[in-house]
């Protein structure tokens, strides 16, 4: 109750300002009316209605303005507590014209209620009281004299027309109050374009939050596994071999070097976005920018890591992967290198398998390695928890989700199961001119089922 008590306290406040600012062109209404009336000479009178039309029109200007526009969404945000997005342009003449009838009609409605307020209701209890009332209430409106013969009304209609008019207004308030903050939003608001143009830089702030949260999670994710995997390498060898515990440190400071570097990469990404937000740019090349490019080549070094961790990896390549796009490499090396650690985390014994193959429109990958699960295909161990993952171990599946979110966005197709207690995840990324058909996709309702 009491809230529906603030709301429709708001919504008056808002129609009383707008009667405030109905004040002058009330005033000059009046001033031209009863100066015309006193004139017996015509010319004078036409003269000071041409004067009265002209300051009215004057005090029409503001309306068209942009700052009383923006004042107006202020005060509504304010006051209805609304969220009206701020138009990402300049206010072209439609948004000055959509703005003038708010401002039109808000001035309306406040001047009807301060009208009703002030002037019908008094006006319905003298009447109401004493219907002769009649002639001397309309002299003190209209500032004439009439005549008593003129008066011809029946009192009791005189009465039902005041009560009438008084209804009618009152009816008329409630509709416009309640019809405000409709009409705020259609005439305040963006237009279609602008909107279109909102939406459009709001999905471009998605993809690039998508970026930073696939970046953050790839490269400081993997460099941890490889890392915290190291140094037990190295714990267990430091009495026994210290030639691989020296290997294994080694390998931690270069994984660290690249961490740090892919790091920089990402705070520089982060950067671009806080500069983007500011100045609403929509352009998301931004975001790839000096981004340090991998290539196949750099898969061996992958398969190394994974290799000196106590983690056999089986690294097969074929086709002609010097055809193979730059742009196309890198993502391939961002999908195994992802694809190899979930296998270190989560696969149930050692050893993983990884196969590229490079064709004319296409390049494929599969990694495969054990795990602990049935043969339900990939549909049931999507659901199914610990079987859908490299082991036993399973997470929230960020890993996946970037993997689908990078294959996708090159228009590929990428799937995962466990069969037979084997973990495989495989991909095709089309290359140039190429396409994948659709056909291949395996999704289900709760996909992520390994980090």
């Amino acid at each position: 109750m009491r809230a529906r008590v603030a709301v429709l306290w708001r919504r008056l406040l808002i129609l009383l300002i707008g009667g405030v600012i109905a004040v002058p062109y009330a005033a000059v209404v009046i001033w031209t009316v009863t100066a015309s009336n006193q004139l017996g000479n015509r010319s004078e009178a036409l003269a000071i209605v041409a004067v009265g039309i002209i300051v009215f029109v004057l005090l029409c200007v503001p309306a068209f303005l942009a700052v009383i526009r923006a004042l107006e969404r202020t005060l509504v945000e304010q006051l209805l507590e609304l969220s009206i997005p701020t138009p990402p342009r300049r206010p072209s003449t439609a948004d000055r014209l959509r703005g003038a009838l708010f401002y039109f009609g808000h001035t309306f409605a406040g001047a009807l209620l301060l009208f009703t307020v002030v002037v019908l209701v008094p006006a319905a209890i003298v009447l109401a009281a004493d219907p002769g009332q009649a002639q001397e209430l309309s002299n003190g409106l209209i500032g004439t004299q009439m005549d008593t013969a003129a008066t011809v009304l029946p009192a009791g209609l005189v009465q039902a027309l005041a009560v009438g008019i008084l209804l009618m207004c009152i009816a008329i308030v409630v509709v416009e109050g309640y019809f405000l903050p409709s009409y705020a939003q259609i005439l305040l608001g963006p237009s279609a374009a602008d909107r279109a143009e909102l939406a459009g830089r709001d999905r471009a702030r998605r993809f690039r939050r998508t970026v930073l949260a696939r970046e953050v999670h790839d490269s400081i994710g993997h460099a941890l596994t490889v890392t915290t995997m190291q140094a037990a390498v190295a714990k267990r060898a430091l009495t026994s071999d210290p030639t691989v515990a020296e290997a294994a440190v080694d390998e931690i400071a270069r994984t660290g070097r690249e961490a740090v570097a892919e790091l920089d990469h990402v705070l520089a990404l982060l950067r671009s976005e806080a500069d983007l937000e500011s100045d609403g740019d929509t352009d998301t090349e931004i975001m790839t920018a000096q981004s340090p490019r991998r290539t196949i080549d750099d898969l061996e070094i992958l398969a190394e890591e994974a290799r000196s961790v106590g983690h056999p990896t089986q690294l097969r390549i074929s086709g002609e992967v010097g055809a193979l796009p730059p742009d196309v490499a890198h993502e391939l090396h961002r999908i195994v290198r992802e694809a190899l650690t979930n296998s270190l985390r989560h696969a149930s014994g050692p050893g993983v398998s990884v196969s590229i193959a490079v064709e004319a429109t296409a390049v494929s990958m599969a990694v495969s390695n054990a795990c602990v699960g049935s043969a339900n295909g990939a549909g049931s161990d999507a659901i199914s928890g610990t079987s859908a993952g490299a082991g036993d171990n399973v997470g929230a599946g960020r890993g996946l989700r970037g993997i689908r979110e990078r294959v996708e966005i090159f228009g590929g197709e990428v799937r995962w199961n466990s069969d037979g207690g084997t973990w495989t995840i495989e991909a095709v990324l089309p290359t140039a001119g190429g396409t994948v058909t659709p056909s291949t996709t395996v999704r289900a309702g709760n996909e992520e089922t390994q980090t």
